[in-house]
């Protein structure tokens, strides 16, 4: 049920200044033009246009409960005859039960503008209460539809998160299984930092959108394991601007563009990898850069790995675009390129 407009902040003061310009627009016009005694014209004025001020309340709370949907026009424009009449007779038989004379001769002059007004008004009101709950019918829905869809939206970006998770665990779980024979001094640190990256990761699962500080102190985490795995093969070059350091950006965006590029520059080869990590602050918009040999030919970067494909699409869920991640290869290398909108810079 929707709320009656004349209750809504001060429409029902509104309301009652309407009535009571009505009265004093009668009574002026009963006591200069016709010489009627003031009490008599005030009473006569406050039963009519109080009795019409129920009516017209009444008729739009009853529209809060029903909601006509067909012949409206033929009720805006007939229920009002049989209304206004109904307000008419009932106003007259309550004053003439006090003002017996005086009230006729003021009921045969004053009907044509009374039951005019009396219309304009009955009518105004159905109108505007027709009109008044199909829009707040028509705003709830929209906003039921907005909730289900924000609500969609964060039920895929919870669930690309925690598939993140265990692609990245999988991984890591495997390697200490591979170092527990052969290094298990290792094995133990690893399943240590391990720890301390999940247990890191738990309380950023609520924050939408995290410094890029935080982003590197978390990102750090993951490539002390991934240091411990592959030991001096593995190289991180940051270049980060001091300004970049409070922009915000997605959480967990970064890590998996560095397992991409280790996946693609480790994986299969006894050579040392350097990764670098580029972060600049233009164009109101934080750009960052990972940089990883490679070559050409040996694996299809654009139709494997579950890294860039959950990217773009949490940059297209919380930003509403499809530009914002830009993979490229030159000379050898493969370029992964975020672009992040900064809306405060």
């Amino acid at each position: 049920m929707a709320q009656n407009p004349l209750l809504k902040s001060y429409n029902f003061l509104y309301f009652l200044g309407v009535l009571v310009l009505l009265m004093g627009v009668q009574v002026s016009y009963m006591y200069w033009g016709r010489d009627i005694k003031p009490i008599v014209a005030g009473l006569d004025a406050f039963v009519h246009w109080s009795l019409l001020g129920l009516l017209v309340f009444g008729l739009i709370n009853t529209f809060s409960f029903y909601h006509p949907r067909n012949y409206q026009l033929f009720i805006v424009l007939a229920a009002p005859l049989l209304l206004v009449g109904i307000w008419e007779e009932s106003a007259a038989w309550i004053f003439e039960s006090i003002y017996e004379d005086e009230v006729k001769l003021w009921m045969t002059e004053s009907f044509p503008f009374r039951i005019t007004v009396g219309y304009l008004l009955i009518a105004g009101a159905i109108g505007f209460s027709l009109m008044w709950y199909r829009l707040d019918e028509r705003n709830a829905a929209e906003k039921r539809q907005q909730e289900i869809e924000r609500m969609s939206k964060e039920a895929e970006l919870f669930k690309l998160r925690q598939q993140i998770q265990p692609h990245f665990l999988f991984n890591a779980l495997n390697s200490i299984n591979s170092l527990i024979g052969s290094r298990p001094k290792d094995a133990r640190q690893m399943t240590q930092k391990l720890s301390e990256f999940l247990r890191g990761t738990l309380k950023r699962e609520h924050n939408d959108l995290l410094s890029l500080e935080e982003e590197i102190n978390h990102l750090n985490l993951y490539l002390d394991l991934e240091q411990v795995r592959f030991g001096h093969r593995l190289n991180i070059q940051r270049k980060v601007e001091e300004g970049c350091l409070k922009q915000k950006l997605p959480s967990l965006l970064i890590q998996p563009l560095i397992e991409n590029a280790i996946k693609y520059g480790l994986y299969g080869t006894t050579e040392d990898l350097t990764i670098t990590l580029k972060c600049t602050l233009k164009e109101k918009r934080l750009w960052i850069e990972v940089r990883n040999p490679f070559e050409e030919g040996s694996s299809d970067i654009g139709g494997t790995g579950f890294g860039l494909p959950s990217i773009k699409r949490r940059l297209y869920l919380i930003y509403g675009r499809t530009d914002l991640l830009e993979t490229r290869i030159e000379n050898g290398t493969f370029i992964a390129q975020l672009s992040i909108p900064q809306s405060h810079v």
